[in-house]
């Protein structure tokens, strides 16, 4: 499809407004591309997960790098079919960036949307609720940032050419296997270029029963190239990323064959991502300029084993940029900026009566401007205020609901203020909106759901009080929220005799409120952490249940704990725990509540040769507990069933790098 003339005027603005400042100032660093967000101490539910933690953990999926954070569940049993919520909210709601490439895509509501390797993330961030101007369109329920490595975070001090592997297993069922290479190096005394490549092999595995969960085994591989310049003003990353996942499964990923009727599918995903980024940070206080441009496409295909028919296939791409500056001065700093990002969606699907097959072409634009304070008012007192605007648009250019548009837009305002009563104490009240516009929904269903041109954009609204105590490494955070979300879209089934299976509506508000808590330490070879939390979900005052696809589902109060122990520089130990309490299922009058469990994971590793060499191994699941995770589509009362996938038993995991 061919780029709209306004989003091609837009792109050329950014890049005409950087250009001239590339290679101009002579500052005495080189600095780096850390993104720039003005926001006061975080608060329990926020996180930012480093690199040391992701190998640490020995994380190989999305489960693994999130299940043990407050306020998130990642649900799903099998590695395709996980979800994950932040407060009891699906991630459909949340701006996901990688490398600052903007994740919009939904594609089938029966399986994951995230495609996320752990292997060379650097960080990821996590903003939880409506939050700051900067968070990007969209954030309904907050945002995420996952930012990779490049080849000056792997290379060691005074190294200019270097290779990284590494082999890993996990013994459970029939064991999945994992092998990643990179390579890297400098280019002058400026550049640095890394290459990376990941392949992993998975088999059906065992629940806490020692029974086989099938069909559960996976293919997953993912490939990058990243270059990087680290100049005196200047600093850039140009990456160019693509992951693989396939399988056979039936055709709904995560639900099991309870009707009898499913037919086994061969399940792909792929997600293409390019992403630059740049930074010109002169010496001064008035230039820190930051610019992101992205290109991704994310596809998937459900076809069936028996006949080759397309259960369900969808193609969304993303284009889009953001430029913004940041000012400082002595008792204030200003982030100021705007982005754009297209849409464009291909889908059809063929999994109903032949009589309501359907495809559709669609494409969709968001436009934004934002600024986002953070002034410093007095010693004590820190006072944060922004404002986001955003306008949607949305045209159905051919197929189910052609000819039908939408567009919206509105100003969304966010204001916090922190109070240190002393140096060891603070308090902090916020208050945020986020607005969502009309904009490309779910693939499979936007091939069998109409649109009409009646709709009007999603707002959210949200309220955190929250308070940290912190002395001589050992703190206490809480913080209680609640957030509405007003003109929930979702779709609604009509069906037979109508000629229209469905349309898209503002179905109603979704509310939740809850609390986070922590309390943790931090000593010389020891530190632990223990967490609660708990968010209370609804819609239209009804609490939610697992049928609410692509909005969210009911959690049972969390505890979390973390135990890490260092004695020496070569060894680390540490325990991961996670006591999720039984709750009421809301899915039918006579549903069994859902139960509660215990994840006990044991965490292992050592650093030899100097750092070349490091050795982890674990036990995940050390219980052998048999759960159905929360997040998981467990029961069905039309059936009676549990339809959806128990979680792993009892896995051994192992794995060995090195780096040249």
């Amino acid at each position: 499809m061919a780029s709209s003339p306004r989003y091609l005027s837009l792109t050329g603005l950014t890049f005409l407004a950087v250009a001239p400042l590339s290679w101009a100032a002579d500052a005495p660093d080189a600095t780096t591309l850390d993104t720039i967000v003005v926001e006061g101490e975080r608060e329990p539910g926020n996180f930012d997960i480093e690199a040391e933690e992701v190998q640490f953990t020995q994380a190989s999926d999305l489960s693994d790098l999130l299940s043990n954070e407050s306020g998130v569940a990642v649900g799903g049993g099998s590695a395709v079919a996980q979800k994950v919520y932040v407060r009891g909210f699906e991630d459909t709601m949340l701006n996901v960036t990688i490398d600052g490439a903007q994740q919009p895509a939904e594609l089938y509501h029966h399986q994951t949307r995230l495609q996320i390797e752990p292997e060379f993330i650097k960080s990821i961030e996590l903003d939880a609720g409506a939050g700051a101007a900067t968070a990007g369109p969209g954030a309904l329920t907050g945002a995420m940032r996952v930012r990779t490595k490049d080849a000056f975070d792997m290379l060691r001090p005074d190294q200019d050419f270097g290779a990284f592997l590494k082999g890993a297993a996990g013994f459970n069922g029939e064991n999945n296997y994992k092998g990643v290479g990179s390579l890297y190096g400098r280019i002058g005394e400026h550049l640095g270029l890394l290459a990376s490549y990941v392949y992993q092999d998975g088999g059906d595995y065992d629940d806490g029963n020692g029974d086989r969960v099938s069909p559960t085994a996976y293919e997953h591989s993912r490939g990058q190239v990243k270059l990087t310049g680290l100049f005196d003003a200047n600093s850039f990353d140009l990456s160019v990323e693509r992951l693989d996942d396939s399988g056979t499964y039936y055709e709904r990923p995560h639900m099991t064959n309870f009707a009898g009727r499913f037919i086994l599918s061969d399940h792909t995903m792929t997600r293409d991502t390019v992403s630059y980024n740049h930074r010109y940070d002169p010496d001064g206080d008035a230039v820190d300029l930051q610019a992101t441009v992205f290109y991704n496409t994310s596809e998937y295909e459900n076809r069936r084993n028996t006949t080759g028919l397309v259960y369900g296939h969808g193609e969304q791409s993303s284009t889009g940029f953001d430029l913004r500056n940041t000012s400082r001065w002595d008792s204030l700093d200003l982030v100021y900026g705007v982005d754009h990002r297209r849409d464009s969606l291909d889908a059809t699907q063929q999994a109903t009566p032949p009589a309501y097959w359907g495809s559709t072409e669609q494409s969709a634009d968001v436009s934004g401007a934002y600024v986002q304070a953070a002034w410093r008012f007095a010693p004590a007192w820190l006072l944060s205020a922004g404002l986001r605007y955003d306008h949607y648009s949305l045209d159905v250019d051919s197929g189910v609901g052609a000819g039908a548009r939408n567009s919206d837009s509105k100003v969304s305002p966010n204001l916090s203020l922190d109070w240190q009563l002393t140096e060891q104490f603070s308090l902090r009240a916020a208050y945020s909106e986020a607005f969502r516009g009309i904009t490309i929904r779910e693939a499979f269903f936007s091939a069998l759901y109409a649109h009409h041109g009646d709709l009007e954009g999603e707002d959210a609204d949200n309220i955190e009080l929250g308070f940290a105590w912190e002395n001589n490494g050992f703190h206490v955070r809480g913080t209680v929220f609640r957030q509405d979300i007003d003109n929930y879209i979702n779709a609604v089934f009509v069906g037979p005799p109508s000629t229209e299976w469905g349309y898209w509506a503002n179905t109603g508000t979704a509310e939740v409120d809850g609390f986070e808590l922590e309390v943790g330490q931090e000593l010389q070879d020891w530190s632990w952490g223990l967490g609660v939390w708990e968010s209370n979900n609804e819609f239209d005052d009804r609490p939610l249940n697992d049928a609410d696809l692509g909005l969210g589902t009911i959690i049972g109060r969390t505890w979390t704990g973390r135990l890490d122990w260092t004695p020496d520089a070569i060894s680390h130990y540490g325990v991961r725990a996670r006591y999720v309490e039984s709750v009421e299922n809301e899915i039918a009058p006579d549903a069994p509540s859902k139960g509660s469990y215990a994840v006990l994971d044991l965490l292992a590793s050592w650093t030899l040769l100097d750092g070349r060499m490091v050795l982890g191994a674990g036990v995940n699941n050390a219980l052998d507990d048999f759960y159905y995770d929360q997040g998981t589509y467990s029961y069905h009362p039309g059936s009676g069933l549990y339809i959806g996938f128990p979680a792993p038993g009892r896995e051994f995991v192992t794995s060995v790098s090195y780096r040249f």
